[in-house]
């Protein structure tokens, strides 16, 4: 909860000026939360937190990503409003995902972030359209390094893995020929 506090602290304060820390586990504590299984928690808030859903979680199976291009994207803040990753998502043809390229470097994919192997290092985008609250924690517990990745970058790496708060570092590793290019 720590991670997604941090968030939502830095967005209200970078648009509306907002210093009052969130406090999640308050807020939550008043919802009725599902007490068995996996479930995703969706909170819809802008100067206030307006409420909270709950939805089971199934993760997408992902053994194939396309590269789409958008030179234009922005995503800085996790908004309602995801048009734009829609519409990206709509050109995978036969693969499971898209791998978003913004100005010839890499950035995510449509719901996650994206992390790569080489050797046994691993290695998630800089340019990162949502710097996602797994990516950072484990940024913070050094298993993945922040670095520049570029198009043409990819194909030195041997596998990648899809991470999001719901697909921790445990998700399945994938082949990078398994990248579309």
């Amino acid at each position: 909860m720590f991670y997604h506090e941090q968030r939502m602290n830095r967005s209200l304060q970078m648009l509306f000026g907002d210093n009052k820390p969130v406090e999640l586990e308050n807020f939550l504590r008043e919802k009725e939360i599902p007490e068995t299984g996996l479930f995703k928690c969706r909170i819809v808030y802008d100067n206030v937190m307006k409420e909270a859903s709950f939805t089971p979680y199934v993760p997408r199976e992902i053994k194939r990503v396309k590269v789409v291009r958008d030179n234009d994207i922005s995503y800085d803040f996790k908004f309602s409003d995801r048009g734009t990753i829609n519409r990206l998502f709509e050109l995978r043809g036969n693969c499971d995902d898209v791998l978003i390229i913004r100005r010839d470097r890499v950035t995510d994919c449509s719901y996650s972030n994206i992390v790569f192997r080489k050797g046994k290092n691993w290695y998630t985008p800089s340019d990162a359209l949502l710097k996602g609250t797994m990516r950072q924690h484990l940024i913070d517990e050094n298993k993945i390094t922040v670095r520049e990745i570029g198009l043409n970058d990819i194909v030195y790496f041997e596998t990648f893995k899809i991470i999001n708060a719901m697909l921790g570092f445990d998700s399945p590793e994938i082949e990078v020929s398994d990248i579309v290019f």
